[in-house]
C-alpha cells in the first residue's frame, strides 16, 4: 500500500480541534488527486497528521494517450499528467501537514468501464481503512462526476460492515454548487437506508486558498481561480435510518 508516512495517532498531549469532538485519528477518502484539498482543507489543516487516502492515482499501461480534461489542464499525455499531479498533491497536503496513501486505481478517464473495477475498488478500501484504523471517516457525498459516485459507493459499502468508526460525507466542490444535484444525492442516500444529518467540523481555513493553488493544472481545466474554491465546507454525519 503506497503511503508518503506512515499514520501515527496523535498524542495524549496534543490539544488540537481534533480533541474537541473525539476524532484524533481522521481519514478523508479522495476520489481524485485534488478533492480532498478542495472540498475539506479547512478539516484537514485542523488536523494535522490527517490521512488522505486517493483513489485514483494510477498512471494508465498507455501513458501516451491523450485525454480531453487532460489537455484542457495543459498536458500533452496521461503521464505527465499524472506525474504532475500527484506532484501538485504532495505539495498542497504538506502545506497543510496532512500524510498521503495512494490506491493506484485508474481514473475512469482511462479505462473502458470503471464501474468493473467496484468490487475491488471496495476491497481495498476497507483492507486500508482497517490499516489506518481511524476514529473518523469522511468520504465524498457522491455528486454529479461518476468517480465521485463510484467512491462515495465503496465508502458506504465499507461503513454497511464496518461501523466502528464515526462517518461523515463531504460535499464535492464543485459540484456541489449545480442546482438539485445534493437534494438528488441526498434522497438516494435515504432510500437506501443512510441518513445524513449536517455535522459541524472544526475547520481551519486561513491556508485553503494556497493549498488549492498548488493543483495549478486542475485550475486551469476547471477555469477557476484558487480563492473561487475557497468557499465554507459543509460535512454531514451518515447514520442508520
Amino acid at each position: 500500500m503506497p503511503a508518503d508516512h506512515a499514520h501515527v495517532p496523535a498524542s495524549p498531549e496534543d490539544t488540537s480541534p481534533a480533541d474537541t469532538d473525539g476524532l484524533s485519528c481522521l481519514v478523508v477518502v479522495s476520489p481524485h488527486l485534488d478533492d480532498a484539498v478542495l472540498s475539506c482543507a479547512g478539516l484537514l489543516a485542523a488536523r494535522p497528521g490527517c490521512v488522505v487516502v486517493t483513489v485514483y492515482t494510477g498512471v494508465p499501461g498507455a501513458a501516451a494517450m491523450l485525454t480531453d480534461w487532460d489537455r484542457r489542464c495543459g498536458f500533452d499525455s496521461a503521464g505527465q499528467a499524472m506525474r504532475a499531479r500527484v506532484d501538485e498533491d504532495r505539495r498542497a497536503i504538506g502545506l497543510l501537514k496532512g500524510q498521503r496513501v495512494a490506491l493506484d486505481f485508474l481514473d475512469s478517464q482511462y479505462v473502458a468501464c470503471a464501474d468493473a473495477g467496484m468490487p475491488a475498488l471496495t476491497e481495498r478500501l476497507m483492507r486500508t481503512l482497517a490499516a489506518l484504523r481511524p476514529d473518523g471517516v469522511a468520504i465524498p457525498l457522491g455528486l454529479l462526476h461518476g468517480d465521485h459516485i463510484r467512491v462515495s459507493d465503496a465508502g458506504l459499502m465499507v461503513r454497511e460492515a464496518w461501523k466502528g468508526p464515526a462517518w461523515f460525507a463531504y460535499e464535492d466542490v464543485p459540484y456541489r454548487s449545480l442546482p438539485g444535484v445534493l437534494q438528488e444525492r441526498l434522497a438516494r442516500l435515504h432510500a437506501r437506508g443512510v441518513v445524513a444529518a449536517p455535522a459541524e467540523l472544526p475547520v481551519d481555513t486561513r491556508g485553503k486558498a494556497a493549498a488549492v493553488a498548488a493543483y495549478a493544472s486542475q485550475l486551469k481545466g476547471l477555469g477557476r481561480r484558487a480563492d473561487e474554491l475557497g468557499r465554507e465546507e459543509r460535512y454531514w454525519r451518515l447514520v442508520d435510518g
